[in-house]
């Protein structure tokens, strides 16, 4: 690709973001490699438009950035799917606008839209579907450099002050938060208290459930190809094999292996594996003895009607872990050792096992319910506006 026709294509792009006063980039999980990351990362350098991203985009941008606000979706953070109503230019790159994200109503419907992607097939879908008045079939990283390039040339620029503190105050004024006064330890207050330990070296894998979309909410990640989770297909069971390809990957990063009792019990043989192979992976278990996930949704669908979520009989999996092998295997259900023992498995060296028992009756949010709106988006009872009144 040369130069992405540059005298029809970018002046056409441009004319779109120029005219708006609201514009958002939806990254996904095709900006997240380090040639897509730097693209991205250089041409908002310039333009410094509030972001928000797909679960497979997670450090494609540093998400400690102000203007990054994280995950949108079904599960997305709060700020995310509010600033999503409001945009009037929407630059999707690298997306596939899953079902969990995009059959949303309302859902960029209204705006302008541009896209970007490699995929043939999807960008003739998404041009019947949404109607983009700008399209791009290639590589991301190539595009948005050639895009930036343009603007330089032209010494192109944007003045979105006002909406870039609209961002800000959103992220700001609507936090995560969880139930702090159950006498159980909360799912959200482990991956809540992990944050503390991310940094730029820390990989991460999850498998799949609620403790993945958690992770996905609470986890700053700063690097791109640094969180590792199953996306289309909610292959549970995810997490334990695929540390181990990422710690031979990245030998390294610190790898922390997120997961459910549900997930988990997928791939429980990997534990061996990693003793045997005396693999420095942390794996931090969120064990409620239920699948948190469909028995959220079956509460929501069926009035509290739960078939073949729950497991009555409690299973000590770190005991199990032992019996493995693993030197650091731990178990903590109470809130007053949970931080002591985060530390120390966090401290500890080679394969480490912290088994958290959470919350069965702890319910994810926020939410968007099936056939819902972003307007329609359920905070519940914790997430709360910080704003004075």
């Amino acid at each position: 690709m040369t130069g992405i026709c540059l005298k029809n294509n970018a002046k056409i792009f441009f004319r779109l973001l120029l005219n708006s006063r609201r514009p958002l980039l939806y990254l996904g999980g095709g900006l997240n490699s380090e040639p897509g990351s730097r693209a991205v990362r250089e041409f908002n350098g310039l333009f410094g438009i509030p972001s928000v991203n797909t679960l497979m985009a997670k450090g494609v941008v540093d998400e400690r950035d102000d203007l990054n606000l994280g995950m949108l979706g079904m599960f997305g953070t709060p700020y995310a799917n509010m600033l999503i109503q409001e945009n009037d230019f929407f630059f999707a790159i690298g997306v596939r606008w899953d079902d969990r994200v995009a059959e949303k109503v309302g859902f960029a419907i209204g705006t302008d839209i541009a896209y970007i992607d490699i995929n043939p097939e999807k960008m003739h879908q998404i041009k019947i579907e949404r109607s983009p008045k700008f399209t791009f079939i290639g590589d991301a990283a190539t595009a948005l450099r050639d895009l930036l390039n343009y603007a330089r040339k032209h010494d192109i620029y944007l003045d979105i002050r006002e909406w870039q503190m609209r961002a800000r105050d959103l992220k700001r004024s609507w936090p995560l938060d969880y139930n702090r006064t159950s006498e159980y330890i909360q799912a959200a207050e482990v991956i809540s208290m992990l944050a503390n330990y991310v940094d730029g070296s820390t990989k991460i894998t999850t498998g799949v459930g609620n403790h993945q979309m958690l992770a996905a909410q609470y986890l700053p990640m700063y690097c791109p190809k640094s969180f590792m989770t199953s996306g289309s297909f909610g292959t549970m069971g995810f997490s334990m094999p695929t540390a181990i390809g990422v710690h031979y990957a990245n030998p390294h990063s610190g790898i922390i292996a997120i997961d459910g009792d549900g997930s988990l019990r997928m791939n429980l043989g990997e534990l061996h594996t990693i003793v045997s192979l005396d693999l420095p992976i942390k794996i931090l278990m969120l064990n409620n003895r239920s699948d948190g996930m469909v028995q959220n949704l079956q509460d929501t669908a069926y009035e509290g009607t739960r078939t073949g979520t729950q497991r009555p009989k409690d299973v000590n999996f770190a005991e199990i872990a032992r019996s493995f092998g693993f030197s650091c295997a731990e178990r903590v259900s109470s809130r007053n050792d949970l931080k002591e023992k985060m530390e120390a498995f966090m401290n500890a060296d080679g394969p480490c096992f912290l088994e958290a028992c959470t919350d069965r009756e702890e319910i994810l949010y926020p939410k968007v319910p099936a056939g819902g709106s972003y307007k329609d988006m359920i905070l519940g009872p914790y997430i709360k506006s910080t704003r004075l009144s």
